[in-house]
């Protein structure tokens, strides 16, 4: 819940937060856009919020996501409660709500970008009409972001929070320690910041890994081992999936949908809180889920297989990754956590499969441009799929974190929405 402060009193407090609470939240039927109508700023801020989020200080783009798209979900309800609204009037209020509240929070968060949004926000609203719905807008949109920055100002999502030191455990068979060229992990202090809507880091929490030794390690071992390293059997399509990652796939299809004339504002902004703040979560999930079960890294487990007590596995002290292996616990997947998050949002906003042709492009560590291509009716869990393989190509991951981390992304996915559709605003 908000604050309250001198700026927000209780009452425009509850008016400002009914536009994403309540049943209203997930996705009303799409509305045929007014005759002559023009473009709406969601996805112009959509944009904006991404080449901010591009800044080093921000630390990650999850949490600048989720705190701009609650702002301007919050600052779309106090219009509802006008009298005698015009639907221009409508898109006027909304276009200068939201971008005014995303704005808001994006200035808030990287300070040192403030000229460049601000020449931005003065172009957004230089194209609306003047009037009273405008001046509401940019009132309600301040007063949104103000309070989401407040509520959200000791979350423990800062870069400094999120990145606590850590000393990895006494070396062990199956115990993570740091891979060659790391000297401090990332993401050790995730678990400590506060969630949205998950109440508890460890609600989630997977099972422990396979065991060493185990018919399913040693099948996801060697797996890894033959397709994951430097030196490969993979095939050059397997070697331009390793280099996927599931923003590269949803960017495309969430400009598609902001993009789309037939969906209200409310509707796109409803999407993208949803995601956001979900993703936050699953990512809270994740990281109390790596250094709980604090598993190794596929690099680790074939340089050292002579130590894993099983002898059908050999080691070999040559082996590298075909990708940089991260700096943090293997167990389980941050791609397929965030995949398969995606896959739930979108199949709950926009249906189970894409509802356009669309293409994923990406480059390689060597430099070669990826167009990876999907039809319209391609479903959503195969986007999930390709997230599995990929970074078992990469050879960052065995098979099984890869699947445990999808299931985890859908369970975080799946709690969330129902939350949502019962009315909770997550501040």
């Amino acid at each position: 819940m908000f604050p309250l402060s001198a700026g927000i009193s209780r009452r425009r407090l509850l008016i400002a937060t009914a536009g994403v609470t309540g049943v209203a939240l997930l996705p009303a039927l799409p509305r045929p856009a007014a005759a002559g109508s023009t473009p709406d700023l969601v996805g112009r801020w959509f944009d904006e919020m991404l080449a901010t989020a591009a800044s080093p200080a921000i630390g990650y783009v999850e949490r600048i996501w989720a705190m701009s798209w609650l702002a301007a979900g919050a600052a779309l309800g106090p219009w509802r409660a006008v009298p005698q609204r015009s639907g221009e009037q409508s898109a006027v209020y909304e276009d200068a709500a939201v971008a005014t509240a995303v704005h808001g929070v994006l200035k808030a968060l990287v300070p040192e970008q403030a000229a460049r949004l601000d020449t931005a926000l003065a172009g957004s609203l230089a194209g609306l009409p003047g009037g009273a719905a405008k001046e509401v807008g940019i009132v309600a949109g301040r007063e949104a972001a103000a309070a989401v920055v407040r509520a959200r100002a000791d979350d423990r999502l800062d870069p400094a929070s999120v990145n606590a030191p850590f000393t990895p455990p006494p070396e062990a068979p199956g115990v993570y320690r740091f891979t060659p060229g790391v000297t401090r992990v990332v993401g050790a202090g995730y678990s400590r910041g506060r969630p949205f809507l998950i109440q508890r880091a460890d609600r989630f929490r997977p099972p422990r890994p396979p065991a060493l030794g185990t018919d399913e390690y040693r099948r996801d071992l060697a797996e890894v081992r033959r397709l994951g390293g430097q030196v490969s059997e993979r095939t050059e399509e397997q070697s331009d999936l390793a280099w996927l990652n599931p923003l590269a796939q949803y960017l495309p299809v969430f400009r598609s949908v902001l993009g789309d004339p037939t969906r209200s504002r409310a509707d796109k902004v409803r999407l993208l809180v949803a995601f956001g703040v979900t993703v936050v979560d699953s990512g809270i999930a994740l990281f109390e889920a790596k250094y709980f079960h604090l598993h190794w890294r596929p690099i680790t487990a074939i340089r050292a297989a002579d130590t894993d007590g099983d002898p059908l596995t050999d080691p070999d002290p040559t082996w590298a990754s075909n990708l940089p292996t991260p700096a943090h616990p293997e167990y389980p997947s941050g791609h397929t956590v965030t995949a398969a998050v995606a896959e739930q949002v979108f199949s709950r906003f926009v249906g189970p499969s894409s509802p356009v042709t669309f293409s994923a492009t990406y480059t390689r560590g060597d430099g070669k441009v990826v167009h990876r291509e999907y039809r319209r009716g391609t479903p959503w869990t195969a986007l999930t799929r390709e997230n599995v393989d990929s970074r078992v190509y990469a050879g960052v991951h065995f098979r099984f974190s890869d699947e445990v981390g999808a299931t985890l992304g859908r369970r975080v996915a799946y709690h969330n929405l129902r939350r949502l559709t019962l009315g909770d605003f997550p501040l």
